[in-house]
C-alpha cells in the first residue's frame, strides 16, 4: 500500500470485529424501556415490574412473584430527527432530515424460582433480560466515526443487551437484588512489511473479545407488608418504594496498526485508535407506587451521572477532539395502571429527559441531542385458561411517542474550510471551520408487543 493509505490500516483491524453500522451513545433499556410495560409507562413503572425486564430495572423485584416466566417481544422504532438550516452562508450540508429510518429488536426474557438452594425458603429468583438487533444479524454492531454533518447522539443502531440477574427477599416486606449489564470490549492488533506499491510480507492480525460485566444494585420494600401484615385498614398497604444504582456501561473498542516500509520507514509507523459506543452513564433511581384496589400510582426519578462521559472522551481518538461537554441530569417520571376487569389493564406514563449534551458545536463529529417528552399508553390482556397451557397467559401492547424539543447548533468541519469562515472560530488544534447554524428537533414513534408464559 502506499504511504498516503497507511492511515486507514486501524481500519482494517476494524473490520476483525463485529459488522459495522450506525450507532450511538444509547441503548433500548435507556432509549425506549425494554417489554410493554416499561414503553407505556414511560419506565415509570419498570421499578415495580414483574417481568423479566426486573433483571435490568430492579433485580430486587424479581423475588415479589415466585413463578416463573418465559417472554418473548418485539420492539419497533422509527426515528424522524431534522436539523433545520437558518440558510449561513458557509453551509455544510443541504437537507433538513438527519435520520429517518426504522429499526426493531427482538426481546427474550426469562425468570425462575431459585429459592429450593436456601434453607430458609425465602425467595430468590432469578432473571435474564436479552435483546438483538434485526433478529441477531446485528449481534454485535459497532460504530464510532466522525462527520460532517449532524448525527443524533442517544439514535441509531442498538448493539446487543443483556442483563441477568436475581433478587432475594430478606424479610417479609424487604427485598434486595444483584445483577449485571454485559457488554464487549474487544481489541484488533494488525502489523506488517509492506512496499510502497501495496505488497505485504509476514502479516499478523490479532482479534480478541472479551465481556465487560457492571454492576447493578436494587432494594425494595413493602411498607404494608413490612409495618402491619395482615391488618385490615392499614393506610401503608399498598405503598411501596424502590432504590437501584447501575454503574456505567460501554462498548469498547481498540485497534492497533504497525506498517514497517523498509529503506523508507525501517521504524514502522504506529497507529492507534481507541473509541467507545451505546455508553450508558452511572444512574442512581428512586421511585414510589401506591397500588389500589384498580388503580395503581407510580412516581420516580433517574440522576443519570453523563460528567463521567468527559473523562471517557480523552481516550477517545475519535471524539477527543471535538470540544464534547456532558452534564448530570434528573428524568422525573410518572405513570399508572389501571385493571378494568379481572383480564383487561390499560397503562400509561409520561417522562421529561433533559439532554445531557452541553455543547452545541462538536467539529467534525457534530453530535445533536434534545431534550424529550415521553409518553406513553398501552394494554394488557391476561388470559386465566388458555386451551393447552396449564398457566396463565398474557399478551402486552405498548406505543410511546417522544416529542424532541427544538434547540439550537451549529454544525461544523474542517473539510473544504478556509481561513475566515465559521466567524474566525477554530477548532481545538486551531485548524479553519465551515460551518452551519441549525435548529435540531423531530419525533420518535416506538412500538412493543410481547407475550408472557408462566410456569
Amino acid at each position: 500500500m502506499s504511504i498516503r493509505n497507511l492511515r486507514w490500516l486501524p481500519l482494517a483491524g476494524l473490520t476483525l470485529l463485529p459488522a459495522i453500522g450506525h450507532a450511538a451513545m444509547g441503548q433500548i433499556a435507556s432509549n425506549f424501556g425494554l417489554l410493554p410495560q416499561d414503553v407505556a409507562s414511560a419506565q415509570a413503572l419498570s421499578m415495580f415490574s414483574n417481568d423479566p425486564s426486573a433483571a435490568y430495572y430492579n433485580p430486587a423485584y424479581l423475588a415479589k412473584d415466585r413463578k416463573g416466566a418465559l417472554t418473548a417481544g418485539f420492539l419497533y422504532t422509527q426515528q424522524d430527527l431534522t436539523a433545520k438550516d437558518w440558510n449561513t452562508p458557509e453551509q455544510v450540508v443541504q437537507g433538513d432530515v438527519i435520520e429517518d429510518r426504522s429499526n426493531y429488536n427482538i426481546l427474550l426474557g426469562m425468570k425462575t424460582d431459585l429459592s429450593q438452594m436456601l434453607k430458609s425458603e425465602r425467595p430468590m429468583v432469578l432473571g435474564m433480560m436479552l435483546g438483538a438487533e434485526r433478529t441477531g444479524n446485528r449481534l454485535l454492531s459497532f460504530s464510532s466515526s466522525t462527520s460532517q454533518t449532524a448525527q443524533p447522539l442517544r439514535y441509531g443502531q442498538q448493539s446487543l443487551f443483556l442483563s441477568l440477574g436475581a433478587g432475594l427477599n430478606v424479610v417479609p416486606g424487604f427485598d434486595v437484588g444483584a445483577s449485571t449489564r454485559i457488554t464487549l470490549a474487544a481489541s484488533a492488533d494488525l502489523s506488517t512489511f509492506t512496499d510502497l506499491s501495496g505488497n505485504t510480507l509476514y502479516e499478523s492480525i490479532s482479534v480478541s473479545a472479551k465481556p465487560s460485566i457492571q454492576p447493578i444494585l436494587s432494594g425494595n420494600v413493602d411498607w404494608g407488608q413490612l409495618a402491619c401484615p395482615g391488618k385490615r385498614g392499614c393506610w401503608l398497604t399498598g405503598l411501596e418504594t424502590a432504590l437501584s444504582w447501575r454503574y456505567e456501561s460501554a462498548f469498547d473498542t481498540e485497534a492497533n496498526a504497525l506498517a514497517v516500509v523498509p529503506n523508507t520507514l525501517p521504524a514502522g509507523l504506529p497507529l492507534m485508535l481507541a473509541t467507545i459506543d451505546s455508553y450508558q452513564p452511572e444512574t442512581w433511581t428512586a421511585a414510589m407506587q401506591y397500588n389500589m384496589y384498580k388503580l395503581r400510582l407510580s412516581a420516580g426519578v433517574d440522576y443519570q451521572l453523563w460528567s463521567g462521559l468527559n473523562d471517557k472522551l480523552k481516550a477517545d481518538t475519535v471524539r477527543q477532539d471535538a470540544g464534547l461537554k456532558f452534564k448530570d441530569v434528573l428524568v422525573p417520571r410518572v405513570g399508572f395502571e389501571y385493571r378494568v376487569n379481572k383480564e383487561f389493564s390499560l397503562i400509561g406514563g409520561v417522562a421529561y429527559e433533559e439532554s445531557p449534551l452541553e455543547s452545541n458545536m462538536s467539529p467534525d463529529v457534530n453530535y445533536v441531542d434534545s431534550d424529550r417528552v415521553v409518553m406513553g399508553l398501552g394494554l394488557s390482556w391476561l388470559i386465566r385458561q388458555p386451551m393447552i397451557l396449564s398457566q396463565p397467559l398474557r399478551i402486552d401492547l405498548a406505543y410511546q411517542y417522544q416529542m424532541l424539543q427544538d434547540r439550537d447548533f451549529r454544525l461544523a468541519t474542517t473539510s473544504g474550510a478556509q481561513s475566515g469562515q465559521c466567524g474566525g472560530t477554530k477548532d481545538s488544534l486551531g485548524n479553519d471551520l465551515r460551518c452551519e447554524d441549525v435548529t435540531s428537533g423531530g419525533g420518535v414513534h416506538v412500538v412493543n408487543a410481547s407475550v408472557n408464559l408462566k410456569f
